[in-house]
């Protein structure tokens, strides 16, 4: 018999979740601010910067505008210059992610499922990119900051974050899963040690793409979080029961992630507010 999402969870002994694109439905949210945060280069710098954060998503926001710094003004990504550029460019951004994160609703699932592995006393955690006080609003205004013992964001890598969690728990790294939708989730947990749950719903890239090589281990993968969903093992594919679509399909998975949004979102001519 298949497992099935919730019963799965609820037999480790502590869960971790990523924030954006797993909880909130604000993955597209936040490469609309950056790209408004960094249209001072203009748009072809920007546009092709943000297939990079795409590809990325997961890191803290301090990488994410290091490699920027790197990769397009030919900068160390870090150093006085640097840290004059952050504070420019991650505050504006910030800024922008302050007045539209609140618009972002919660992903398929995420509620029902977080309230019912708090209301069996999971132990659960959130661990993101994000800033912590960003991260601690974005719940709080969905009502479940609460059902978290600890919310853990981007001011230090993710597996880092997520050995403190190992450190603060006591939980063993086998009976420990990160649940997340970017590659760089899969790589802090084998960093860390943990197990990963790959949910491809709101993802940039599908699984294919995410659990790819020594890393992706025996990580397993789901559509959404809905309770009752199928747990799979990454060897397989993982599918929206409701879709005859293949989720792999290029040509709709990012309207079918986005079903009211009626720009493509790599089309830097769409309307940026989420």
């Amino acid at each position: 018999m298949a497992d099935r999402l919730l019963g799965w969870l609820a037999g480790h002994e502590t869960v971790a979740f990523d924030l954006d694109g797993v909880l909130v439905d604000s993955n597209e949210v936040k490469v609309a601010c950056m790209r408004a945060a960094l249209a001072d280069f203009g748009p072809v710098v920007v546009e092709d910067f943000l297939e990079e954060f795409r590809r990325t998503f997961g890191r803290s926001r301090r990488e994410h505008f290091a490699a920027f710094h790197r990769g397009r003004l030919g900068g160390d990504g870090e150093g006085p210059e640097f840290e004059e550029f952050l504070a420019r460019y991650a505050t504006g951004y910030a800024e922008l992610l302050a007045e539209r994160y609140r618009t972002a609703p919660l992903c398929a699932g995420a509620g029902e499922l977080v309230r019912e592995l708090a209301g069996r006393g999971a132990d659960l955690h959130v661990a993101t990119g994000t800033l912590t006080s960003e991260a601690q609003k974005v719940l709080a205004d969905h009502g479940l900051l609460s059902a978290f013992r600890s919310v853990l964001g981007g001011e230090l890598p993710k597996a880092k974050r997520l050995a403190d969690i190992l450190r603060s728990t006591g939980s063993a790294p086998h009976r420990t899963v990160l649940v997340g939708d970017a590659r760089q989730d899969l790589l802090a947990a084998s960093e860390a040690g943990t197990g990963f749950l790959f949910v491809e719903r709101y993802a940039f890239l599908g699984a294919g793409d995410v659990l790819a090589g020594a890393a992706a281990g025996r990580s397993r993968l789901v559509w959404d979080l809905t309770p009752d969903g199928e747990v799979r093992h990454a060897s397989t594919t993982a599918r929206d029961p409701h879709d005859r679509h293949h989720p792999h399909d290029p040509h709709d998975r990012h309207d079918r992630h986005h079903p009211h949004d009626r720009h493509h979102p790599h089309d830097p001519t769409g309307d940026e507010t989420p």
